[in-house]
Formats: C-alpha cells, structure tokens, sequence
C-alpha cells in the first residue's frame, strides 16, 4: 500500500530560526507500524528559515538535515531577512542546495529600512548592502535558480479553496501546475511531486522581474513576483500512466501587510535629504545606494530613520502554513474513509513517540511578524482563519518576545503546541515569560526549542494515497 508520509523538524539551533519538511510517498502500512521493507519512492524537501547564533548547534542539525534529505532541498521559504534567520545560508546552499528560494518583496523603501536597522545595530555588512542594490543577483549568487519574490497581503488575496477531499486529478492546462519543481520519476511504479501555484501580482514592479502568470503551463528559471495566495502542492500518481492527482497538502506562505504612516512620513524625509523629486523607484535606489556607502551621508539616513522608529522597524516577515488543505472530518461525516484521514504522531525525544487523532497536524510558523499590533494582525488572522480546524502547531513570533504577542493569534481551535525559537535563559527575548504564560493560560502546552538535543519538536503525518 502506498501512503505519503510528511515529517517536520523545528530544529533545536538556540535564538534562531531553523525549519524543515521532508515529504514522500512509501510503500508500506500508514498505521504507525515501522516496517524492513518501507520504502520511499519520491521525496521533496523544504526548509523555512536558516540561521542561528549558535553556530555549533546550527553545523550539528544542518549535517542531520543534510542526510534525512540526501543532499538537496526543494525550496527555502525566508521569512525575512535578519541575520539569526539567514546566516545559515551559504551553509545549506553549500550541503544541501536550494534550487528554488521564496521570500518577501521588498521594495526600495523596506530594502533602505532593513539596512539602516543593521547600521542602527552596527551590523551593517556587505552582504546587506548587496542585498539593497540587487536582491536577485544576491540570491543567484547563492546557487538560487528560481527566486519568487511575494507580495505583501491585500484585501482580495485569499488561501486556495478548501473543500472535503481535494484528492483528484488535475484539470486541463489552464489549471495545471505553474511551476513543477521536479519531474516524475522515469522508473517505479508510483511517484510524488510538489507543484506551485502562483498569483499575478498587484500593481506596476519597479524591478526587473517577470510578473507570476497564473495561466501558465511551465515556468523557467527566474526571478518572479507573485501575490500572496501563492502556494504549493502536493500532487501524486497511483502508477506510472496514471492520472496526476492533487494530494491534500499544501504550503501556504503569506507576507503581512505594510501599509504605515510612518514609512510615509520617513520616506518623505529621506527625499528631503537627497533632494529627490518624483516616484522613479529605480532612480531612488540609485542615489541611496550612494548615500549608505559613504559613512557621513549613511549616519544622516541613520539618524532619520531612529525618529521615526524609535523601537526599531518591524521587519516585513512571511508566515508559512505546512498541513492538509482539506477541512477536518468529524465523527459524523462519511465523505471521508478513515483509511484517508492524517494520522499523526509527535516525536518527544524525552518522552518517546506519541499519537494523535486522525485529523493530521497544521503547522504555522510566523517568523517575526508584528502581530501585536492590529493592523498587522487582523489581514494575517484573516487569511489563515480557514485553516482553524487544522491549525495545531505555531511558531510563535519573534520567538516568544511579548512585542510581537497577542492573545488573539491563539484563537485557532486546533492549536495545541506553541513554540519559542531561543535560549531563555540567556534573555534574548522581551518578556518571553509573559508570554508563555499566556499562552498557558489558554490551554496551550508551549516548548522553548533552544540549543538542547532533546528539545527538539518533529511531528509526522501520514495517511493512504492507495
């Protein structure tokens, strides 16, 4: 029997952030028993940020990572763009490469904010200023072939409709795949593969690249811009000749919006200074970059940018929804075989293996997401309060920091587990006590996943493809 078995680490690398999805298609029993002959047919691999300050810790769950998923990574999904979150990079571009790189877009405005807070910090690097004047040259060159750059959340941008049972066979080629991330393999009976689903982006792009096309049938390598709604798929094949069909499972990422007076008012200013007239972005680009290479002229922006955010810019930052698209089966219904249903179990490295319901695991990481604030988290609790019947794991912002907390982002009905991504007794992280506290106030076990072996948080869903 051939069933798909989807395993995800939050890897313990101290203050950081260091996410990975393995997913794959086995033959063998879904029901929990291990057996010799299980074998995987097809397996993609993800990663949801990558870094840490714990470099010792970091280099021992990198060399893990790179041997569960033989050496390759399918995706990296950068939440955004801060130094505990993407300085593993090069490391992983180096054991186990990403082809494919999803990340926020910036424009030249939040490219300008992110690099005056690292000078702000006296952080300010090199790379960051590369990063400022050409984002895709900075990921290409890390090894990237494909860089999908997401549009913050608007009014109209919706996830992918849910229904009982999305298992079925794709559709003609306006609703085929948008980008086939591997090919099928040519040999074995059965095969799996992740397909995205991009949406054509909201307004004009002031950089050179190629807006999404939902209609399109192949997408080559590039740099993209997409809306949010973008996502990806699984999509499996019973035998080789079969029908491709859509696997209850997707990847759901969503950058919040940015809209703020403040920016506003401080781009107003930084005009000011430079003598700049018009909305030319490119042009703007040009004379910042000339500004922040000289010292004297990066201390005037420096200084303009610490009176309009006194407590620092709340960095853009992109959440990722990991888990079944499907809408949970109740006791009830029978639109569901139980043999179909997620089975789920939770890998306690202290406490051994433990089972849950049939109703699989949702998975949401939230990255440094300003959530406290309502304008920031009323979009983002709009867009994944579908997935309120599936939500049973967070990453929560900021890892832990009470800046970013809100009781309201705990209000998905699934939830069970609430994860801080830090090393608490080093105070790394504003208030973090509050808000575990809060969070176990609600009902809601939390875990610090620090730099510790045994913190370390895996779940594993399976269910039958037959």
């Amino acid at each position: 029997m051939q069933h798909a078995k989807i395993t995800r680490t939050q890897h313990p690398v101290g203050h950081g952030g260091f996410h990975s999805g393995l997913i794959s298609t086995v033959e063998g029993s879904p029901d929990g028993v291990r057996s010799a002959n299980e074998r995987p047919v097809t397996s993609f691999s993800y990663v949801y940020d990558c870094g840490s300050e714990r470099s010792d810790a970091f280099n021992s769950e990198m060399s893990l990572y790179r041997a569960a998923c033989d050496g390759k990574t399918d995706v990296l999904f950068v939440s955004h763009l801060h130094a505990d979150h993407i300085n593993g990079i090069d490391r992983l571009q180096a054991m186990a490469p990403a082809k494919t790189v999803i990340v926020p877009y910036l424009d030249v405005v939040e490219r300008l904010l992110f690099v005056l807070s690292d000078f702000e910090r006296g952080t300010v690097s090199r790379s960051s200023l590369d990063y400022f004047e050409s984002p895709v040259a900075w990921w290409v060159g890390r090894g990237a072939e494909r860089v999908i750059f997401l549009q913050p959340g608007g009014p109209d941008d919706i996830p992918p409709p849910r229904g009982a049972e999305p298992d079925g066979p794709i559709d003609g080629p306006s609703a085929g795949r948008r980008i086939r991330l591997d090919d099928a393999p040519s040999k074995g009976s059965s095969a799996n593969r992740l397909a995205t689903y991009l949406r054509a982006p909201h307004g004009p792009i002031a950089e050179k690249l190629t807006p999404a096309d939902p209609t399109a049938r192949e997408t080559q390598n590039g740099a993209y811009v997409a809306a949010s709604g973008s996502y990806l798929q699984l999509e499996w094949q019973s035998f080789t000749g079969d029908a491709w069909r859509r696997g209850d499972w997707v990847l759901l990422p969503y950058v919040h919006p940015v809209d703020d007076p403040a920016r506003k008012r401080f781009l107003r200013d930084i005009k000011k200074v430079l003598g700049f007239r018009g909305n030319d972005e490119a042009k703007l680009a040009k004379s910042l970059l000339e500004h922040i290479r000289s010292m004297e002229s990066a201390k005037r922006l420096v200084e303009i940018y610490t009176r309009h955010f006194a407590g620092g810019h709340n960095a853009i930052s992109m959440s990722l929804y990991s888990g079944p698209l499907s809408q949970r089966a109740v006791a009830s219904s029978s639109h569901t075989e139980p043999s179909r249903q997620w089975r789920s179990s939770l890998e306690g490295p202290p406490y051994g293996r433990f089972f849950w319901s049939h109703d699989g695991i949702g998975w949401l990481g939230t990255g440094d997401a300003a959530l406290r604030h309502d304008k920031w988290r009323q979009p983002w609790r709009t867009f994944f309060e579908g997935f309120d019947d599936r939500i049973a794991v967070m990453t929560l912002p900021h890892h832990g920091s009470a800046n970013n907390f809100h009781p309201e982002i705990l209000g998905f009905r699934a939830l069970r587990f609430a994860l801080a991504t830090t090393v608490e007794a080093r105070n790394r992280v504003s208030r973090l006590r509050e808000t575990l506290g809060a969070v176990e106030h609600a009902g809601i076990h939390t875990r610090v996943i620090d730099d510790g072996r045994l913190s370390r948080f895996t779940v594993t869903c399976e269910r039958s493809m037959a």
